[in-house]
């Protein structure tokens, strides 16, 4: 097997065909919206191949046939005429003030209309656009397509910015319904973005735009497949296995722990990260890659701003409707945080309409919490050593506890005081926190059958119950749990069960009392 050339980082299709790198075929699906005259819309993450996908339409529309011998739509009945291209990446485009939205806007419009010939009158990007069009089917005689990406980036990068966010949604809300206006000389128009914000403000004058976000069919249209691996990718996956230890289908499990496990519809086919993956075959070690690529800090102060319960994003539900509701001056939290692909559509509930949605993968969720960590403790180097003691010692724990609670409140002293720390919920999502990053599996808010306790630890030689109190004692934390006997539902694991109680002190805001009793 020939070794595969990875198209890490090639957004230009064009380039990644003729140069041989490998092209995972989605011209079918492209084919079943391209051949339309409807605009459509697409929302995905960040790094999902969204430019790649519109570089791929430009191709199609340029009439570029021999690109795409060997591939699906070679086949179809594609017509290859060549149309008029207006191509717009608005990641280039400066976006720090309106004035420099706008004057980037015109720059760009008026160096698409030179190499036409063409010169544009007016007096607004809008008026640019508009003229441009008008042009451009008049000159060839042919209807124009039009291809956005990253349509909200001005956006985006200044939500920070309230006002500017504001101003730059003004201008692209008359910059685009410029597209409505002129339909009649449009052969296709196709948006991507990160975001999908409300049709009343961005695309209020777009009212025809066909959202293709949550469609079942072009669920898997980005991201990888498993299918789509096992045909592509063979020699990585092999090279990987082989590395690793592991066996073939070993490796499959493992690579979808970590990178598959994002769903875009109700009932659409889970996919993996491509540029996780890619770079997974690159370096052969599972590791985080999309993450770091960009540390969303802007989410993390949201979440701080709102006090944000972090145990909530694991299994939370979200009626339907609520992701239709979008806009600049109240963010949702969770419907930002899918949209920017940090959880993910995990089922869908058709009787009461309602999502379940929880980390994509061991990727996403790890990555989060060790961000939230570096954002919020005071030293960072301490922080990390004490959550690899933290480890290490639960793991060989048995009767003694008292250097894991040592370590435990050792990180928690590193967290500013002004976290969270007002009532009992929120020192249980500390604690859940810090044992996540710490790498340990915990279950938090168990239900049992009289009741929920408040943490669960399961390992291969114990389970750890643990129960939290706010300005009381550890051992009334304890009694809750025998009262209750959240225990039983673990006694047929044949393996020593510890009941913790734990006492957070709201003055000194710390940890003042544990206390450990083995059932």
């Amino acid at each position: 097997m020939t070794q595969t050339k990875l198209p890490i980082g090639i957004q230009d299709f064009e380039k990644l065909i003729v140069n041989q790198y490998a092209y995972v075929d989605k011209t079918k699906l492209i084919y079943k919206f391209a051949s339309q005259h409807t605009p459509y819309f697409l929302s995905r993450p960040r790094r999902f191949g969204k430019s790649l996908l519109v570089s791929t339409l430009h191709a199609l529309f340029s009439g570029k046939r021999n690109l795409f011998k060997g591939l699906w739509i070679d086949k179809a009945d594609w017509n290859w005429v060549l149309h008029p291209i207006i191509h717009l990446d608005m990641s280039l485009i400066n976006n720090k003030t309106p004035e420099m939205l706008e004057r980037a806007l015109l720059h760009a419009l008026n160096q698409m209309g030179s190499s036409h010939g063409l010169t544009l009158s007016g007096e607004s990007p809008s008026d640019y656009l508009s003229d441009l069009i008008r042009q451009l089917a008049s000159i060839s005689g042919k209807q124009v397509v039009v291809l956005i990406d990253e349509y909200d980036k001005a956006l985006i990068d200044n939500l920070e910015d309230l006002e500017t966010a504001k101003k730059n949604r003004e201008i692209l809300r008359r910059f685009y319904t410029v597209l409505k206006a002129h339909d009649a000389h449009l052969r296709f128009t196709f948006l991507t973005g990160v975001t999908n914000f409300s049709k009343v403000s961005v695309f209020s004058g777009l009212n025809n735009l066909n959202d293709l976000t949550m469609r079942n069919e072009f669920s898997s249209l980005l991201g990888y497949t498993r299918q789509e691996l096992q045909h592509y990718f063979t020699k990585d996956i092999h090279d990987i296995a082989t590395l690793s230890g592991l066996s073939i289908e070993g490796c499959y499990e493992l690579i979808k722990e970590w990178y598959n496990g994002y769903q875009f519809s109700k009932q659409g086919e889970m996919v993996y990260n491509p540029f996780s993956t890619l770079k997974l075959f690159e370096s052969k070690d599972f590791i985080p890659y999309w993450f770091e690529t960009g540390t969303p800090t802007f989410l993390i102060k949201l979440i701080q701003k709102r006090e944000f319960d972090l145990i909530s994003l694991e299994q939370y539900e979200i009626a339907a409707e609520d992701f239709s509701t979008f806009e600049i001056e109240e963010l949702p939290t969770i419907p930002l945080l899918y949209q920017t692909g940090y959880i993910t559509i995990k089922t869908f509930d058709p009787k009461m309409s309602t999502y379940r949605l929880d980390y994509p993968n061991r990727e996403v969720g790890q990555s989060f919490y060790t961000s939230i960590l570096r954002y919020f403790a005071t030293s960072k180097a301490s922080a990390a050593d004490h959550l690899s003691a933290l480890y290490h010692n639960l793991a060989k724990a048995r009767w003694d506890f008292s250097e894991f609670f040592t370590l435990f409140s050792e990180l928690l002293a590193l967290m500013p005081y002004d976290l969270y720390l007002k009532n009992e919920k929120h020192y249980q999502s500390l604690f859940y926190l810090i044992i996540k990053l710490a790498g340990i599996s915990v279950s938090a808010e168990v239900h049992t059958q009289r009741g929920r306790v408040d943490a669960v630890i399961e390992m291969k030689d114990k389970v750890i119950l643990f129960e939290f109190k706010l300005d009381k004692t550890a051992e009334m934390a304890i009694a809750q749990i025998k009262k209750k006997e959240y225990y039983r539902i673990y006694s047929d694991r044949k393996v020593p069960i510890y009941l913790t109680g734990i006492n957070f002190n709201s003055q000194l805001k710390a940890m003042d009392d544990w206390r450990v009793e083995l059932l």
